[in-house]
């Protein structure tokens, strides 16, 4: 129904009955049911993705690895999502809570990549996965509310209800958890909690003591005020669900993050959300195989073996998983390499997309080819999210010709050299590391590479360099006129023995032939001569010989034009 498509969507009814009725000519009433087509095409309009049941990634609870209703299934830890929009203080209260410092650690202030940490609060144990807010980190955010029991929406209090906000919670209904608001940042001059609380009753969040159902606690993070209030509600919404899941069983859960570092190899974060995770476990995670070398907790303590609601780092995959993949444990390695294997074979070897779809016509168009390294995979999808309004514009044709995580090596700038000399190629790194080989080849095929830490200075410093390329646009004034009077053969191809009309020939500067009044050729002059004598210029009523770069097709009464 309308009603329903509004609130998943997380706008006003009368939005989305507008919009059929101004964009589509349909009439809708709040009771109307919608088609498939029509709910996507509202979705579209406000850039919402949405999935349909029959397009849906299975979670764990969907395949019962959470919500399993089995005689052996035992209460376990809730997993909490802390969600919001950027620089509301998510991080913060979860530093508050951890009591260990991890928002000073962020770049540039906001959290680059899901952190999944175990903590005992109130006395239990419960695991938070702490989602950037930045906008370009939406499929994070969307991710973080599909593994979690409970999502906390921080709403800064001198803020209020910002876009992030709103996506926020749209993904925490799409996954049908139950929200807990925290009105953040109550001590800060310009808060005012009344009026954030009426933004968010416009979004459908109306307060437990405004009459509505969703439980709201004014805090200070920074300050420690108020925590323990939403600690406690934390642990009563747990205790409500009854949360269980079996234990004595093969581990199956999701990757929250993977990636590369040179020291340790393929990593990944996983959310065990059934059965209990061991060292030298075989497992498949999408087409990954693990052997489990080594896991450790949120502060690099090692673990032996982790259950059911936990977050753990593992060692020991082939290669980086994606971030979302399910994995699954199997009894034994060919089981899993099977698998993997199998799923390998219906992906395909997709590798380098190479240069060759790069070639749009046109001098007005900035050819641009992006090699993208990055420090996890889940960080590729948020900045090509960025560059998403951008790409095959009338102005810029861009191609991501290789993602992956991990360090910039020799093999990049190796398949940047071979970049057509019409295009423009960069080597992009997020948050990750230059290896000292790659950057020495890098200098000496003068391949451009550049290295970022917070995503949004990579985006500004792209944007930029492309629009002070987009603005030297070349406005030719033309200086002069030559009518070709003979043709001769020279030592480099057909000279034009002609006459100056009008203005001035400079070596150096553009020629268009015109034959007929149409453009026939055109090349920058090469070489002028008056006699045999080389010259840089001739001017009006002179006669010369030049011939041009590119194009020696001439004949007498040709009509050459010389731009600047």
């Amino acid at each position: 129904m309308v009603k329903e498509l509004a609130e998943l969507l997380g706008k006003p009814v009368a939005a989305v009955i507008t919009f059929f009725f101004v964009e589509k000519g349909k009439a809708c009433a709040i009771n109307d049911f919608l088609e498939r087509d029509l709910c996507a095409q509202v979705a579209d309009k406000f850039a919402i993705e949405i999935l349909f049941d029959d397009e849906k990634v299975t979670t764990a609870g969907d395949r019962g690895f959470l919500k399993a209703v089995d005689q052996d299934a035992e209460p376990r830890p809730p997993v909490v999502t802390v969600m919001g929009h950027v620089d509301h203080g998510k991080t913060t209260l979860l530093d508050t809570i951890r009591k260990r410092s991890v928002a000073a650690g962020e770049a540039g202030g906001i959290t680059q990549r899901i952190g999944a940490y175990t903590v005992e609060v109130g006395g239990q144990k419960a695991t938070f996965i702490d989602t950037p807010g930045h906008e370009a980190f939406s499929t994070m955010r969307a991710r973080g509310a599909q593994v979690t029991d409970i999502a906390i929406l921080v709403v800064a209090a001198d803020d209020g209800v910002m876009p992030q906000t709103r996506e926020a919670i749209a993904h925490a209904r799409a996954a049908e958890v139950p929200i807990i608001v925290a009105i953040n940042k109550i001590d800060r001059p310009g808060a005012d909690t009344q009026r954030t609380r009426q933004m968010l009753s416009e979004e459908g969040l109306l307060a437990e003591d405004w009459g509505g159902e969703i439980p709201m606690v004014e805090l200070s993070a920074k300050n420690n005020i108020n925590i323990e209030a939403l600690i406690e509600l934390v642990t009563l919404t747990a205790e409500v669900a009854e949360l269980k899941a079996v234990r004595n069983a093969l581990a199956g859960g999701v990757v929250l993050e993977s990636n590369f570092e040179p020291e340790r190899g393929c990593m990944a974060t996983l959310l065990v959300q059934r059965g209990t995770l061991k060292i030298g476990d075989c497992m498949a995670a999408g087409t990954s195989f693990c052997r489990v070398k080594a896991m450790s907790n949120e502060a690099g303590t090692a673990m032996d073996n982790v259950g059911p609601s936990t977050a753990v780092q593992v060692i020991g995959f082939s290669d980086t998983p994606q971030a979302g993949d399910q994995f699954e444990v199997f009894p034994s390695s060919q089981d899993a390499r099977t698998i993997t294997e199998q799923r390998l074979k219906e992906k395909g070897n997709k590798g380098p997309v190479g240069f060759s779809g790069l070639g749009a016509s046109g001098d007005t168009v900035t050819r641009l080819a992006l090699i993208l390294k990055t420090d996890a995979q889940g960080s590729i999808a948020a900045v090509k999210h960025m560059f998403a309004n951008i790409k095959d514009s009338e102005y810029v044709n861009l191609r991501w010709v290789l993602t992956a995580a991990g360090p910039i090596t020799d093999s990049d700038v190796e398949l940047a050299s071979t970049c057509p000399k019409d295009q423009r190629v960069i080597i992009l790194g997020f948050n990750t590391t230059v290896s000292p080989t790659a950057e020495k080849l890098a200098k000496q095929n003068r391949v451009e590479v550049q290295n970022f830490k917070v995503i949004y200075e990579l985006y500004d410093t792209i944007v930029s360099q492309l629009q002070t390329t987009l603005g030297q646009e070349e406005v030719e004034t033309q200086k002069g006129v030559a009518l070709v009077q003979a043709v001769f053969s020279g030592r480099d191809g057909k000279v034009a023995g002609s006459q100056i009309v009008d203005g001035k020939l400079t070596k150096g500067q553009r020629i268009k032939v015109f034959r007929d009044r149409k453009e026939v050729g055109q090349g920058p002059i090469r070489e002028i001569r008056v006699f045999k004598e080389v010259v840089k210029d001739v001017e009006e009523g002179t006669e010369c010989g030049f011939s041009i770069e590119g194009w020696d097709d001439w004949e007498k009464g040709d009509e050459a034009r010389c731009y600047e």
